[in-house]
């Protein structure tokens, strides 16, 4: 007896070589105009001191698959989540000594 899959069978979909190089040209776009980036090595390389390069951080394309049921779970808990974080976050005196320890 064969199980289904949770997930999608066609998961992640398979591109054109045009489909592909729009995405990755969007995904890279994206992330420079938001500022997902870092200065690169080469930027403090012997050759060109003055040079300030930046390239994209890692990102995926195609993220992981997440089964639905946890998802249904974490929101199920994020409202109690949310005011655990804000209680720890506010106590500053308790904060700075769990820091400490």
């Amino acid at each position: 007896m064969a199980t289904e899959s949770i997930y999608s069978s066609s998961y992640p979909q398979n591109l054109t070589p045009e489909q592909q190089e729009h995405l990755v040209s969007t995904a890279k776009e994206w992330s420079i105009v938001n500022g997902l980036a870092v200065r690169s090595p080469i930027a403090h390389s012997d050759k060109d001191p003055k040079a300030n390069y930046a390239v994209t951080v890692p990102v995926t394309l195609f993220p992981s698959l997440f089964p639905r049921n946890c998802f249904r779970e974490a929101l199920a808990i994020q409202t109690a989540y949310n005011e655990l974080y804000a209680a720890i976050a506010s106590n500053e005196e308790w904060l700075g000594q769990a820091v400490e320890e």
